[in-house]
């Protein structure tokens, strides 16, 4: 034990005194953009970037992927006045990128490995992580903020290796609120869902979140805006080459016309992230893979058990990785696996990865919090790409590698370096606003809800999804006919999204497919699997008005849908799992048979609102409740229906022992049922 602490205590003096050093002489972590090009007034409609990638003879940089990876790339190309393209298979973003943990960190896990392992790419990986959230909070403060994170104690030594390993992520984060050991009893003040037994304390600091494919996408905008053709749903299909062999451009197929053509291109560069592989074949048929895939579950389940917006880290599961759980969008993510997987554009999440997740998690959670598989409202996996280094034990050490603006530099620095370019212009985009959030002020929100009559909750979702751009989307809301709010309709009512960020997202974000809208455009998918598929009608419906789809284009679009929420974010694997279903036992029924009777007393076979209250005032229960609220209650147990037969509320009884909701408040009524 004093070995490791030992061990510890040097390491991380040594990483103090060099992230100290790298801090007070690397200036440009705060530097502001120095980029003179001017930006488009208007962004050019898909079809114009289609045609100009077409025409254009020969472009400097073709970028194959639109990931962050490859729309930082992009931007970062076009802003040193290179001739840019851009094209991704699906959308943008909408791999990898788009199903992160919703950080953006340098890896309290990487910094561990580092110090432990004197590895030194691993504390390199911190560094560039921690510098890109001060990047992107002055790029994208819309789109991003900081929020605290409990690392709960349950030994002594705990307490101090966790205070010293947390504190040189602080000193490596430079300014920043300061992390501190908290006590017992304010651990549980702070996350009353934390696991009490033999609680010491915890560690409390705080992380930077982002909306990542949001984050993506306005990278890709200011790109465009700056003049690079960047188009989505189109796939490389194969390289073009000269006559010794050298990759002069791409023929490339539109998933939306079905055409194909060619773009001619100096340089290409690949950014397909877990897909490397399968370009760097084009290139060359004889290359052995490099890349191994990784998968990284998530399970979303409601906010209550993040509350005060704190998120919970268990830092050693049983198998030695970290699980997580953090607030986002006001639901909860619980993550993350760490497990071999074969490259997919579509990838889903089996009932073991999710078992998996929820066994490892309710270990920092108290008995009563315990997250109960019906709670899952929401699955989904990003397949992350490793290159393989034979040195490494295993894939869990290998290298997660740069950031956005971190990698797309040194990508283009290499470029550059390489290539023979006239005039080119050094990196421009440390410090550079990006689409959204030029004019944008935290105070935003409530300007707007106060001059457009919006709910707060609404305005405030709009101004940190759109950052300045929120008027050009209000714009293209309808009147309510409410005196309040006085504009905008629902998507869904449980959440802010409005169907004007529907045809907002096809007119001026290039959506073209229901999965563009609804897991990128406003994430529902990733909050709410069955609230995106109830939805889902509507989005085709308005999508169809602004694309101009016909009837059958229609119900191929929802199809398609209806599709991606299947396999990619388990809307049909939700609540429990396969298998998992209980019945009621025979004295259960017996129970509900007796209360039933007592109900039905003329003996019709059904009861009614009349019947519910004379049987309520007889037990002398809820006797305040008006008949009006029962019909209301009978009404939404039973799927509108006004009466109740014994096997419909034999059924109603069933679904709530296995998590539904409907049907609560009638079941509060009558009693729950004893259990032998």
């Amino acid at each position: 034990m004093s070995r490791i602490l030992g061990l510890g205590a040097l390491g991380i003096t040594a990483a103090s005194t060099l992230a100290v050093w790298q801090t007070r002489f690397n200036p440009r972590i705060h530097e502001a953009s120095n980029c003179q090009m001017e930006r488009l007034k208007g962004l050019p409609t898909r079809e114009a970037i289609v045609d100009s990638l077409k025409k254009e003879k020969q472009f400097d940089v073709l970028v194959i992927g639109g990931g962050s990876a490859g729309a930082g790339v992009a931007l970062d190309a076009q802003t040193r006045g290179l001739k840019t393209a851009m094209v991704e298979y699906g959308d943008y973003c909408c791999g990898t990128s788009s199903k992160s943990s919703k950080l953006i960190h340098g890896g309290v896990k990487y910094l561990e490995t580092a110090l432990k392992e004197m590895d030194y790419e691993q504390y390199k990986i911190v560094q560039e992580g921690l510098k890109e959230r001060i990047n992107v909070m002055k790029c994208a403060p819309f789109l991003s903020h900081t929020f605290p994170v409990l690392v709960p104690t349950y030994k002594w030594w705990q307490s101090v290796y966790y205070w010293g390993g947390v504190k040189v992520y602080d000193f490596l984060a430079g300014k920043c609120i300061p992390s501190k050991f908290v006590s017992k009893e304010e651990a549980i003040e702070i996350c009353p869902t934390i696991r009490k037994e033999g609680l010491r304390g915890a560690m409390l600091y705080y992380d930077g979140q982002q909306n990542d494919a949001r984050l993506v996408l306005v990278v890709a905008l200011t790109a465009i805006r700056y003049g690079a053709k960047c188009v989505n749903h189109t796939e490389c299909v194969d390289l073009l080459k000269d006559s010794d062999g050298k990759v002069t451009g791409a023929i490339v197929k539109d998933h939306i016309s079905g055409e194909t053509y060619k773009i001619n291109a100096k340089v290409v560069v690949n950014a397909t992230g877990p897909h490397n592989d399968h370009i760097r074949k084009m290139a060359d048929p004889n290359r052995k893979p490099i890349i191994m895939g990784c998968s990284g579950i998530h399970l979303t389940v409601a906010k209550y058990f993040c509350p005060g917006n704190t998120g919970l880290v268990n830092p050693k599961s049983s198998d030695g990785r970290v699980i997580f759980s953090f607030p986002w969008e006001n639901v909860t993510i619980v993550g993350t696996t760490d497990d071999e997987a074969e490259p997919s554009h579509s990838p889903n999440v089996s009932e073991k990865e999710i078992q998996y997740i929820l066994e490892e998690m309710n270990r920092s959670y108290a008995k009563e919090y315990q997250i109960k598989r019906e709670d899952v409202i929401s699955a989904w996996s990003g397949i992350r790409g490793l290159v393989w280094d034979p040195r490494k034990k295993n894939h869990r050490t290998l290298a997660r590698g740069h950031v956005v603006d971190a990698m797309a530099e040194e990508t283009m620095n290499k470029v550059v370096e390489n290539n023979r370019f006239d005039e080119v212009k050094p990196c421009a985009t440390r410090g550079m606003k990006f689409e959204g959030g030029l004019n944008y002020t935290p105070m935003l929100y409530r300007e707007i809800s106060r001059k457009y009559g919006l709910e707060e909750k609404v305005a405030s979702h709009l101004c940190h999804t759109y950052g300045d751009k929120v008027y050009e989307v209000l714009k293209l809301c309808k009147s309510t006919g409410k005196q309040f709010p006085a504009i905008g309709h629902r998507l869904h009512p449980d959440f802010p999204f409005l169907e004007a960020e529907v045809r907002y997202a096809v007119k001026e974000e290039y959506a073209r497919i229901p999965a563009d809208i609804l897991a990128r455009r406003t994430r529902l998918s990733l909050l709410d699997a069955r609230a995106a598929k109830q939805v889902l009608p509507r989005v085709v419906s308005i999508m169809a008005e602004e694309l101009g789809w016909n009837p059958c284009q229609q119900k191929k679009n929802y199809e398609a849908g209806l599709e991606f929420l299947k396999v990619e974010m388990g809307v049909f694997n939700l609540g429990k799992g396969k298998g998992e279903r209980m019945e009621l036992t025979s004295s259960e029924e017996s129970q509900i048979a007796s209360i039933f009777k007592k109900i039905d007393k003329e003996g019709r076979g059904t009861f009614s609102s009349s019947d519910l209250k004379e049987f309520l005032n007889e037990q002398k229960k809820s006797q305040n409740v008006q008949k009006d609220i029962l019909v209301d209650v009978i009404t939404e147990a039973n799927d509108g229906n006004r009466f109740i037969s014994q096997e419909e509320l034999q059924k109603i009884y069933l679904n709530i022992k296995n998590g539904s909701y409907k049907g609560r408040r009638l079941i509060d009524h009558l009693g729950e049922l004893k259990t032998e």
